[in-house]
């Protein structure tokens, strides 16, 4: 598992210092002990490859929270606005708790607030 410090997307190579460009390495098999506190889950409800409808009209595949492609092969802009429809999962269509998941998880807000939230977390943000 490879982390970054707080406010770093990605690490230039070389930057002079003993890492390979990716961030610190964790080992979770070594014995050192170490903890995660989840902080924030951005589409915790949608999986990568899942595909869905935004409230604009637009299809869009979800690969994951920065990662959007609109089907229209238009610009991204701002990505989707929501609420979100789950139309497929894996290619097939969809349940219909999994539909209602990720309409409820994208009932309020916005993509853009998802991000801005995130940036504030983490003090970074996401790279291209």
């Amino acid at each position: 598992m490879t982390v970054l410090r707080r406010g770093l997307s990605y690490r230039e190579f070389p930057d002079g210092s003993h890492l390979d460009g990716s961030g610190y390495t964790i080992h979770p098999g070594d014995g050192i002990p170490f903890t995660f506190e989840l902080l924030m889950r951005p589409y915790a409800s949608l999986r990568v490859g899942d595909e869905v409808a935004d409230i604009a009209g637009r299809a869009w595949r979800f690969d994951g929270p920065w990662d959007w492609t609109a089907f229209d092969e238009e610009p991204s802009g701002e990505g989707p606005a929501w609420p979100l429809v789950l139309l497929a999962r894996a290619g097939t269509p969809c349940s219909v708790e999994d539909a209602e998941a990720v309409a409820a998880s994208t009932a309020s807000g916005s993509h853009q607030e998802t991000v801005r939230d995130w940036m504030a977390l983490t003090e970074a943000s996401p790279t291209p």
